[in-house]
């Protein structure tokens, strides 16, 4: 499974409308929209017999769940084809989560749980609507003198309600990179004390000030495993809304296999061999081991490096 979630060039941002007010007044209102309700930063899916979808609804059906809409509620996700589409968190006018839409159950979930579940464009309005959200709620106030925040733009400005002050503050994502180390035919895994109960994945952190990526890459597998890399290469990108990063792939190479483990960062390390992944079995690991999630860059490069060498 090779599909990216979480993010979809289908959706187009529309920026150039985030200040017309009475354009946003009108189509909000039209049967071209739809919407993404969160609650709080969870999503909200619907089940539909033995599937699971994300739920996106129309004027109609979010008024059966909330009244007295206005366009302050709303955060502007974008167009798809010609369907304009905004989010809204539920949890801001609602005392409970709805439990059933035109007879469908609803229910909320992190979206970490059910990602993979969905196709790349809902999972992308899933997670841009997720990732607004909590840019939102973390910042009621402003940073530079502690007024209230207010909306601006569509909700992708949040300006601060001091005339004096009337500093605008804009959505952050934090670079991190996340890189698959290889010695001849074995890739180096590792395993965070906060993975899922026997997962071992790639190597990852976040880029420091004053770093380029390739910096980051060096720094941080040399910090958790003291193994030092060349030939450095760029993989690709995945936007990982848990909760505000952006994921920059790398393949790199190892001088050697030598590993000096910082077990302050990582709890444990190991060389695998492709029938290790094939099996989930590694000598050194009882009970077998997990890879990463499939809506991951992680698995993504882990399952490229795979097919590479079974080419050989």
């Amino acid at each position: 499974m090779n599909k990216v979630l979480y993010t979809s060039s289908k959706i187009e941002r529309c920026s150039e409308l985030r200040t017309n007010s009475l354009f946003l007044n009108n189509i909000f209102k039209s049967k071209n929209s739809k919407f993404v309700p969160v609650w709080d930063t969870k999503n909200l899916f619907i089940k539909n017999n033995e599937d699971i979808d994300a739920l996106i609804i129309n004027r109609v059906d979010l008024e059966l769940i909330i009244s007295n809409i206005s366009l302050e509620n709303l955060i502007f996700l974008g167009k798809v084809n010609d369907i304009f589409y905004f989010s809204i968190n539920l949890c801001e006018k609602l005392n409970h989560i709805p439990s059933y839409i035109n007879k469908k159950e609803i229910f909320c979930e992190e979206l970490r749980f059910y990602g993979s579940f969905l196709g790349e464009l809902e999972s992308s309005l899933l997670a841009l609507a997720k990732g607004m959200t909590f840019w939102h709620l973390k910042n009621n106030y402003c940073s530079v003198c502690g007024s209230k925040n207010k909306t601006a733009e569509a909700g992708f400005v949040l300006k601060c309600s001091n005339k004096s002050c009337n500093t605008s503050h804009f959505p952050r994502t934090d670079p991190a990179i996340i890189t698959l180390v290889s010695y001849k035919e074995e890739i180096l895994l590792g395993r965070s004390s906060r993975f899922p109960e026997k997962m071992y994945s790639t190597l990852a952190g976040f880029v420091e000030p004053g770093e380029t990526l390739e910096q980051a890459v060096q720094r941080e597998v040399f910090e958790e495993s003291g193994v030092r890399i060349k030939n450095i290469a760029y993989f690709g990108s995945q936007p990982w809304p848990f909760p505000a990063s952006l994921m920059l792939g790398f393949f790199a190479e190892a001088d050697n296999q030598d590993l000096r483990i910082d077990y302050n960062e990582i709890e444990d390390a190991h060389w695998f061999r492709l029938e290790h992944l094939k099996e989930l079995k590694h000598p050194k690991i009882i009970d077998g081991f997990k890879l990463p999630r499939v809506d991951s860059i992680a698995r993504r490069l882990v399952n490229h490096w795979m097919k590479k060498v079974e080419k050989k």
